[in-house]
């Protein structure tokens, strides 16, 4: 292993949310560039505060770390991983050996990321370091319209994928001195290595295998299982973790999901599966020309509207709901036991996603802000894109979008008719009738005296009458909608959300 690099220096490949070897355009590229490389990974401060991250997210990166860590030095390289800031980490880099050329992929992200970005561009600029990004996703950065996306995200997920020659890859040695000590990570918090058997493993080995399962066991059962909570946690993919930490690329995805299409498995369900992989990069695509939405409303007087109705309502009765909302006890069996499941899995599928949105924004007049950063800490799978994009339009931000104020009696009823969802992860509930586990509220004073015991006094008495919530919500979004002043921004955004092929 060489000790002296070139006097032009080194150059270095920065993983970020692209943990993994397999389609690695900024991996591929240095091994291209027949230089000693350094390869590393920050877990920066910036990380460490974020409220959308919480300890399962930790764990799992932590997994994935470990995975991509034991993948490369099984090939003779090491993972350097700093407990640092990126611009400590990169003046040191360039102290030791002087930095040529920076590697990394184009990071799609939260305001703060992209804040850490520009520093980092203006530091490279400063020092005449080359910093290289690559595309991971069908995303183009500056793209403030939808122009031409779709046959440049039909160009991007068909190109061959971009492998790294590791064995032509020339390592350097880390230097043992105080500098280098006191930033490279020698240890972890405990609670981050522990592992939960409930939540999915890290690591790119790890989102092979659940491929290979889901083709096996769950591929056949897919289209029919993803809106229904309990089936879709053993039959959907389960994927989008890995894509969001970048354990799987997503060009990767598709065309693995288009080889096992040839051969004729469970087409009807890969079909659908491949539909949903190409909405993956649609939104984060307009996330990247909106990424505003982290934090205001994509129609501003929809935002406005919002804002000034939360100012009417009582700062203590909205912390009461917040509350009860955020740790399941809003009385309607569904809406609790998705929340509950999200606590302890970091996963519910879509449907029940949308339905706890629209509980806490429509019937519970939440402010979908708090909501979106509640369900980022327990998503395990979070990407900011895919994340505040859909929440927006479920909140019925955007002055356009199908309002979908879900009937949480009636989606239970549709999506859990024998009640196993709610039984798993509500058990109390388990000894009532079946149509008393859907409605615990319309226990009758007959039934009561029956029953050996009666349901817990939350699902006696609902937080929320959702005919009378429902009602007043529709009543008040279509008015906020028929608004000239709310009309008036949506030709633009329409341009912006627009998919075109040329």
């Amino acid at each position: 292993m060489p000790n002296v690099a070139p006097v032009d220096g080194i150059n270095a490949v920065w993983f970020k949310r692209d943990l993994r070897l397999r389609d690695h355009p900024a991996l591929a590229a240095a091994c291209a560039a027949d230089r000693p490389t350094l390869l590393f990974y920050c877990i920066e401060p910036l990380y460490l505060n974020d409220p959308h991250y919480s300890l399962p997210h930790h764990r799992f990166l932590v997994q994935a770390l470990a995975d991509l860590s034991a993948q490369l030095r099984a090939l003779g390289h090491r993972l350097v991983v700093f407990w640092a800031p990126i611009d400590d980490v990169l003046p040191l880099i360039h102290r030791t050996w002087g930095l040529h050329t920076l590697f990394s992929h184009e990071e799609v992200g939260l305001a703060n990321t992209y804040a850490r970005d520009r520093q980092v561009a203006h530091w490279c600029a400063e020092q005449q370091v080359r910093w290289i990004e690559l595309q991971q996703l069908a995303v183009q950065r500056g793209q403030r319209g939808r122009q031409g996306w779709t046959t440049f995200a039909n160009h991007f997920l068909a190109e061959p994928l971009a492998q790294a020659n590791l064995a032509s890859l020339k390592p350097v040695a880390i230097p043992e001195t105080d500098d280098w000590k006191r930033l490279v990570c020698s240890r972890l918090p405990k609670s981050w290595l522990g592992t939960n058997e409930a939540y999915q493993p890290g690591g790119e080995q790890a989102a092979q295998k659940r491929w290979v399962d889901f083709l096996q066991h769950s591929a056949s059962l897919y289209r029919r299982s993803i809106s229904k909570p309990a089936a879709a946690a053993d039959h959907s993919s389960r994927w989008s973790v890995y894509l969001a930490y970048g354990c799987l690329s997503i060009r990767d995805a598709c065309q693995q999901v288009q080889q096992a299409l040839v051969s004729g498995v469970a087409k009807t369900s890969l079909s659908a599966l491949y539909s949903r992989l190409r909405w993956h990069c649609h939104f984060i695509q307009k996330f990247e020309a909106g990424s505003h939405m982290e934090h205001s409303a994509i129609n501003p007087v929809m935002g406005e509207y919002w804002a000034a109705h939360w100012a009417s309502l009582s700062p203590d009765s909205q912390q009461e709901r917040f509350a009860r909302w955020a740790q399941g006890e809003t009385g309607y069996p569904l809406v609790d036991a998705s929340m509950h499941a999200l606590l302890q899995t970091g996963f519910v599928n879509f449907r029940m996603r949308a339905l706890l949105v629209s509980v806490a924004c429509h019937h519970l007049s939440l402010d979908w802000r708090s909501v979106a950063q509640h369900l980022a800490r327990h998503f395990l799978d979070f990407e900011p894109g895919i994340h505040y994009s859909q929440v927006q339009m479920q909140a019925g931000l955007t002055g356009f979008n199908t309002l979908r104020i879900y009937n949480p009696l009636q989606q239970s009823l549709r999506k859990d008719s024998e009640g196993a969802f709610i039984r798993r992860y509500l058990p109390e509930l388990a000894s009532l009738p079946l149509h008393l586990q859907h409605a615990p509220w319309q226990l009758s004073p007959l039934e009561a005296q029956w029953l050996d015991t009666a349901p817990p006094t939350t699902y006696q008495q609902r937080l929320f009458d959702h005919e009378e919530t429902g009602r007043a919500a529709r009543e008040r979004l279509w008015a906020w909608r028929k608004d000239p002043a709310v009309q008036a921004h949506v030709p633009a955004l329409l341009k912006n959300q627009a998919v075109t092929s040329a």
